[in-house]
This record gives structure tokens, C-alpha cells and sequence, in this order.
């Protein structure tokens, strides 16, 4: 199969039972204009998302795992124990499967449609034994994507198929795709290894930004471990590295499913924010009154954020 030959996903898949992970944790420091869009997504989309408490670290603690050498910078840090600490919750819990987003993450109203279109490429992959080393056997998992991954990339800063990854990629229409003058992604190739209209499901070529992703049961624990080597540098890095060398099986969403809401006025991510807040208190007075005004989205058609709070659509660019 060609990159630009087409998939036709399964029909048979249930729309209502194909957002199946066992649990669905947000990363959040609390945000309250992040987790009130958050939830009201959430809620339009029938989407149950959990926020689980952060530890208080303290600032002696947050340097002393600077120096241990993920990250040097302070809301660069901060980020990596957090979502150390939520696939530290995923193992504890012996989840099966996990999706992690940002508090700040918004998807498109047809979430539900548009993962039976992940779940079919996904079983495509398996049966066609293209881009999954570890298991030659049919998957049992009751899972409508398997088992056969660590890591799913559903949120991301683009990762386009190169033509190396070409025997390992399911394309298909997807009537949700934002049309390619309107998407916003830091590597310009999509455009051209992809159809207009069509969504790829692939092994992980060159991923970057943790904005969205699930693990399976063990790859929460192989991420975990990796993790605590403090090798890479940001998460994102460390997953991307990880990713690409094997140490992990992941598999990206093309173009992703899950990108960033900004509110009027720019964005400010949540690490950008822990950078700025003991210089400035930007982030408080960032935070106030912009829950009442629309901001916009990238690469989303129809924002479930936006639907949710003013029952529109606010796609970017």
C-alpha cells in the first residue's frame, strides 16, 4: 500500500463504544478558563476526564530535578513529573489503556467518528503486520485498537509519513480533515504525502509536542522507565527519541485529532506559563475575564470547546 493509496475504514466499529480507554486523565496545574472549556468539551462529547490532584512541588525540589537533567527550564520541568506522575497513576491503577491530554486541549465535535477511522487503521496495521514488532499473533484485546502499541499519538505538532515509513501507513477519507489551506503544522510535507481529505494511521515517524496521547498497559511502564533514565531533554523529546529508536511501538494520527485552543490574546501553554509567573503574574492576569471571549483552534473543523461555550465554530488561521 502507497502512501496515497486508500483505506476503506470498517464500518462495523460502534461510534459509541470506539473512545475506549480505561481512563482519561487531564494534565493541569487548575487552571480555571483551561478546565472550564475543558469540561464543557468534555461533556458535549461524552467524554469522562478525570483531573487528578498535582503534587505541591516545591521549588527546591523542582531545581534539584532540573539538575538531574531532563529539562532545565522551570515550566519545562514542572511538566515532565506531571505527566511522570500520571503514568505513575496509570501503573498503580493497572489501567489497561490511558489517554493523556493537556488542560488546554480542545477536538472536534465528531471525536467519536473520527477515532472508528483510528481504531480500523489500527487493526489494518496489526493484520497487515506492517509497523508493530511486537507480536506476530492476532491481538485478543477487547480494545477496538488493540494491544499491539505502547504509545498512541493523537495529539501533536505533526508528523507527517516520510516516504522511509510508506510500507507502514493506512490512509482514509476522512470528511473531518481540515482542508490543507487551512492547516497549521510545524512540518509543511503533509501536504504532499497526503491526500486532501484523507487521515493516516502510521508508526511514529518524527512526532514532537505531548499535547494528546494514550499508552497501553505496558507501555505506560516502559514510558515511565525511560522516563526516570532522565535522558532526552522535555517529555515531548523524550518521547519522540523513544519513539523513533525503538525503544518504544508507537503509532501516529495524521493529519492529529487533538490540538491546542488558544484564547483571545495568544497562547500561552501551560510551561510557558510556569516560566512567566514568578516574574510578572502573567498568568493571573491572563487568566481573568478571557473565559468570557472566543479564542480560536488550529486544524480543528468544528471545535468542541467552541460549540460547547458559544455553540460555533472557531478554526484558526
Amino acid at each position: 500500500m502507497g502512501i496515497h493509496e486508500i483505506y476503506q475504514p470498517a464500518t462495523t466499529l460502534s461510534v459509541a463504544k470506539v473512545f475506549q480507554f480505561e481512563a482519561i486523565l487531564a494534565l493541569s496545574q487548575g487552571t480555571k478558563w483551561r478546565l472550564d472549556g475543558l469540561m464543557a468539551a468534555a461533556s458535549i462529547t461524552g467524554l469522562k476526564i478525570q483531573v487528578p490532584a498535582q503534587p505541591g512541588w516545591s521549588d527546591q525540589f523542582t531545581h534539584a530535578f532540573q539538575d538531574f537533567g531532563p529539562s532545565s527550564d522551570l515550566g519545562a520541568a514542572r511538566a515532565y513529573m506531571a505527566h511522570v506522575d500520571l503514568l505513575k497513576l496509570a501503573v498503580a491503577n493497572r489501567y489497561s489503556s490511558t489517554f493523556i491530554m493537556e488542560d488546554d486541549i480542545d477536538w472536534d465535535v465528531r471525536i467519536r467518528q473520527q477515532m472508528r477511522g483510528v481504531a480500523s487503521g489500527i487493526q489494518e496495521l496489526s493484520r497487515k503486520k506492517w509497523s508493530l514488532s511486537v507480536s506476530s499473533k492476532k491481538s485478543e484485546s477487547r480494545s477496538p485498537y488493540g494491544d499491539n502499541w505502547d504509545v498512541l499519538w493523537l495529539g501533536h505538532c505533526s508528523d507527517p509519513p516520510k516516504a522511509e515509513c510508506e510500507l507502514e501507513i493506512v490512509s482514509y477519507a476522512d470528511d473531518t480533515v481540515v482542508p490543507w489551506d487551512k492547516y497549521r503544522g510545524i512540518d509543511p510535507h503533509m501536504k504532499e504525502v497526503l491526500k486532501e481529505g484523507t487521515r493516516s494511521v502510521h508508526r511514529t515517524c518524527s512526532a514532537i509536542c505531548s499535547f494528546a496521547y494514550a499508552v497501553s498497559a505496558k507501555g505506560a511502564r516502559k514510558v515511565l522507565d525511560i522516563a526516570m533514565t532522565g535522558r532526552d531533554g522535555a517529555f515531548d523529546l523524550m518521547l519522540h527519541f523513544a519513539c523513533n529508536d525503538g525503544r518504544l511501538d508507537c503509532i501516529s494520527v495524521n493529519p492529529e485529532l487533538f490540538d491546542p485552543y488558544k484564547p483571545p490574546g495568544g497562547q500561552i501553554s501551560e510551561v510557558a506559563a510556569l516560566d512567566n509567573e514568578k516574574e510578572n503574574g502573567k498568568v493571573e492576569s491572563f487568566g481573568q475575564g478571557i473565559s468570557n471571549e472566543m479564542g480560536s483552534t488550529d486544524n480543528i473543523l468544528e471545535s468542541a470547546r467552541c460549540k460547547a461555550l458559544w455553540d460555533t465554530t472557531c478554526l484558526g488561521g
